[in-house]
């Protein structure tokens, strides 16, 4: 199946935004979709937000689906970097 789900993660990927993400995240868990992220905006993001997106990825690539970045943000990139989760995240170190 080609279809996406898109998912735009605003400014802040972080806990105060964790369920809202959550919300639209298990819903699209469900439409047997990949998942279009973008984190373009994001200017912070936190462990609870990023661990969202691993798990995310995790259950998605569990029904062969997966995780593909529209945009990232500096912020976003260096982050994960700076935690080891590029590669979960399926983050390439030129984004």
């Amino acid at each position: 199946m080609s279809d996406r789900i898109n998912i735009n993660c605003g400014e802040r990927l972080s806990i105060e935004h964790v369920e809202r993400l959550y919300s639209e995240m298990e819903s699209a868990l469900t439409s047997d979709a990949d998942v279009e992220l973008n984190a373009s905006a994001v200017n912070y993001c936190d462990t609870a937000g990023l661990q969202l997106v691993v798990s995310l990825r995790r259950e998605l690539q569990k029904t062969g689906h997966d995780i593909h970045w529209t945009g990232s943000s500096d912020c976003l990139s260096e982050t994960a970097g700076y935690l080891g989760l590029c590669s979960s995240l399926g983050l390439s170190s030129t984004q």
